[in-house]
């Protein structure tokens, strides 16, 4: 029968019972720092009551602990607990606490930087100030361990103690008296993350294997054989990471105001992950990580991890095979500003063209934001960048170099002007006509597809070789000068030479 669990709020109050942690069921991680634990089982209870160790880094509002509707919860209650953790010894004070009863003699300094030995045995020590109870033949004596920097056991001395601990823990009381109690948890906590990267290998001209893989960051807690989700985009945190009154001992302030959300470093992923085929070749085969769409949120599923505190683990997500083409493109900016200059010098201007590779997304999958790796059929290593997010079909870049062996020129000329072009009220303006020569230079073996973008303050009135012209929405200059820019796409064959041109005018005060 599916057990159906009703969700209750919380008290204090201070009772001492036993600790027992529900079983890991689910955890989804997101790329902000945050994650949604889930845990289930069924506890003991003592006088009528469950004990459960809290979340360290549950956020505000967001921890939720419910049981099973034939008993549902009445009350919960938050405290500090003091527990007892064995403990390797690492210092004298440590040591003096896994000896009790045990003869010793011990060297400390006293007074006036004189040192003294004395005998006896180690009859007490109070961990919270490091004071030492020391019986010998003359009495009693009380010392604190910081001052004692030698012990000589007389027999064999042991090389751990029981230290203290404090732990915030859940009192779970229900409506009705059980020896055990069937709950489950909710909640979001900070301190774990998870970290996306992509390895894009070409195999030949247009082909190529895209794998995807994800380092998880856990500082939260430990992850034992629970159903995992990795979320492609962020949800709403009013809060930011901010935590819960619930998991500290003082009052909190009652006028809580909403802070921004807070994001983890996103740390590039080091490692490759190597899928190894039959044959012994890496990086050839393909495989699928289950995913779905909510919302405006993608769920990637891992399936059952188990990963600890303080941790961090590689898990593979997908693998395809996809196409891609070889791009070039320039965008030369608006360097004459003749509005504000009224110059030309007529000389050529060197601009760099960048080779890319466009992608279309056909991994069945959106691509979160993350850095790739690309390398060519060769092995050898082309570039590494940053893809951006890019939905299920839609088309992305990779950018790999400069591309030295395509050479682009950008020069301008004026060729009129008119200083009494028209006068608005006791305003004079001028107009003058300028023409701008692109030289392209493709001394590549292969064709190539190339963009060239050119942004310039004026009214485009002439452009070779079809291209778009754009006005945009800004206008510069009292605003009588569009900002317009001019696209040309092209095929270059190898070794060719192509020259683009461009006529505009710009407005300008008397």
């Amino acid at each position: 029968m599916k057990k159906i669990f009703v969700f209750a709020a919380a008290f204090a109050a201070m009772q001492t019972f036993a600790q027992t942690a529900l079983n890991s069921k689910k955890v989804t991680v997101y790329s902000n720092g945050t994650a949604l634990i889930v845990n289930e089982g069924t506890v003991a209870t003592k006088n009528g009551k469950a004990v459960l160790p809290l979340p360290e880094k549950a956020l505000y509002g967001a921890y939720w602990i419910g049981s099973t509707k034939e008993n549902p919860i009445k009350q919960i209650n938050f405290r500090t607990d003091t527990l007892k953790k064995q403990k390797r010894c690492e210092n004298v004070a440590e040591f003096l606490a896994g000896n009790i009863g045990k003869q010793a003699t011990i060297s400390y300094t006293a007074s006036a930087n004189l040192d003294k030995n004395v005998s006896g045995t180690i009859a007490d020590f109070y961990q919270p100030t490091d004071m030492l109870k020391f019986k010998t033949d003359k009495g009693n004596l009380w010392i604190n361990a910081s001052k004692i920097y030698q012990v000589e056991f007389k027999e064999t001395e042991n090389t751990s103690f029981v230290a203290d601990s404090l732990k915030r823990m859940v009192v779970v009381q229900p409506e009705k008296a059980a020896a055990n109690l069937s709950m489950q948890e909710f909640y979001l906590q900070s301190g774990m993350n998870w970290v996306p990267s992509f390895f894009l290998k070409l195999k030949d001209e247009k082909n190529a294997r895209l794998e995807m893989k994800a380092l998880i960051e856990n500082g939260g807690e430990n992850i034992e054989n629970a159903e995992a989700e990795l979320v492609v985009g962020s949800p709403q945190l009013a809060y930011g990471l901010k935590a819960d009154p619930m998991t500290y001992d003082y009052v909190s302030n009652q006028n809580i105001a909403p802070s921004a959300p807070q994001y983890m470093y996103k740390a590039a992923g080091r490692a490759m992950m190597a899928e190894m085929a039959s044959d012994g070749d890496a990086f050839t085969g393909n495989f699928d990580t289950e995913g779905e769409k909510t919302g405006d949120l993608y769920f990637y599923k891992l399936g059952k991890i188990s990963i600890s505190k303080n941790t961090k683990g590689t898990f593979p997500i997908f693998a395809k095979e996809l196409e891609y083409k070889n791009k070039y493109n320039c965008a030369i900016p608006d360097a004459v500003n003749f509005y504000a200059t009224r110059y030309t010098n007529n000389s050529e201007t060197k601009y760099d063209v960048y080779h890319s590779l466009e992608i279309k997304n056909t991994a069945g999958v959106p691509l979160t934001s993350a850095p790739i790796m690309v390398l060519n059929d060769k092995e050898q290593f082309l570039a590494q960048d940053k893809i951006e997010y890019t939905p299920s079909n839609a088309i992305t870049s990779v950018k790999l170099s400069k591309a030295i062996d395509v050479i682009l020129k950008n020069q301008e000329e004026e060729t009129s002007r008119n200083d009494n072009y028209k006068k608005v009220g006791k305003a004079n303006f001028g107009k003058a006509t300028l023409k701008g020569t692109i030289t392209i230079e493709n001394f590549q073996e292969t064709a190539i597809e190339l963009k060239v973008t050119k942004n310039l303050t004026g009214e485009v009135n002439k452009q070779s070789d079809n291209a778009n012209v754009t006005k945009l929405k800004n206008y510069y200059y009292t605003g009588i000068n569009p900002s317009s820019e001019i696209k040309w796409e092209l095929n270059l064959k190898p070794n060719e030479k192509k020259t683009l041109t461009y006529e505009y005018e710009v407005q300008y005060n008397m």
